[in-house]
């Protein structure tokens, strides 16, 4: 099974239900039991329309482009020549003139550079997570419905159903790592350690496992629903964990323009 078949699934999940449910019984009944699991294909809705992750390689291609403009070395990019030809240029320059540019402009230069870049480079990584979200998002989706389809073909046996979801979106690295500012400005920031939270404590967790069982269809059906809400209750705890790590880098932006050059 994959996540393009999700929606196909959770209909034959909605057809095995019936037809186990109907095990036994009159077909007179067959209208009541269809009523009774009619929205099960509903429950998936929210996952059918998951973004494809491999739309953010375009986006992450592109902060790539500027972080390479920006970069003085490291961090995986080769230093931009043109950015250590203007100070080398610059340093000939003398005069009062000269001098007001050079302690206002020239000395924080490198700094401000570090700094631009480091914006860059947290969009960078959370574009990176939020892409890891939505393939491990998609994958647990797929596994809900194989495993809740499994789990009704078997409802209709005399034992009860047991079956176990990894949610793996709660391991997901949701967290923008902290990049320090560098230079005499970010010491000048009252201690300004970084640009983003670690949004996710310690980084990557374990995928937490939770078993279901259930008894008959019915309950199959209940304990599907509460995988999908689980499911979506962990996407937004690591969509919101990224965001945080945005909007506190955002803030720092804002508050403190004089540390990128932007004055």
């Amino acid at each position: 099974m994959t996540y393009e078949m999700l929606q196909r699934h959770a209909e034959d999940m909605r057809r095995v239900a019936v037809a186990v449910a109907m095990g036994g019984r009159p077909e007179g009944d067959r209208a009541l039991v269809e009523r009774e699991f009619a929205d099960l294909p509903d429950a998936f809705g929210p996952l059918l329309d998951l973004p494809d992750p491999a739309r953010y390689q375009g986006k992450i291609d592109r902060i790539d482009s500027v972080l390479s403009g920006l970069s003085t070395g490291g961090d995986g990019h080769r230093a931009n020549p043109q950015l250590r030809d203007l100070t080398g240029a610059l340093r000939n320059w003398t005069g009062p003139a000269a001098e007001r540019f050079r302690d206002g402009f020239l000395e924080p230069w490198p700094a401000y550079i570090r700094n631009q870049y480091t914006v860059g480079l947290v969009l960078r990584q959370a574009l990176e997570a939020q892409r890891e979200i939505w393939v491990r998002a998609r994958q647990d989706a797929d596994q809900i419905g194989e495993q809740g389809l499994g789990a009704m073909r078997a409802s209709g046996d005399c034992t009860r159903t047991e079956w176990t979801i990894t949610f793996t979106v709660l391991a997901s690295v949701a967290a923008v790592a902290a990049v320090p500012l560098t230079g005499g400005l970010a010491l000048a920031a009252g201690g300004v350690a970084g640009l983003a939270q670690i949004a996710a404590a310690t980084g990557p967790q374990d995928a937490p496992q939770t078993t279901f069982s259930a008894d008959d269809p019915v309950e199959v059906a209940e304990r599907v629903r509460e995988a999908v809400t689980r499911l979506r209750a962990g996407i937004h705890e690591r969509w919101e964990a990224t965001a945080q790590a945005l909007r506190t880098t955002g803030q720092t932006v804002r508050n403190r323009p004089e540390l990128f050059g932007w004055q």
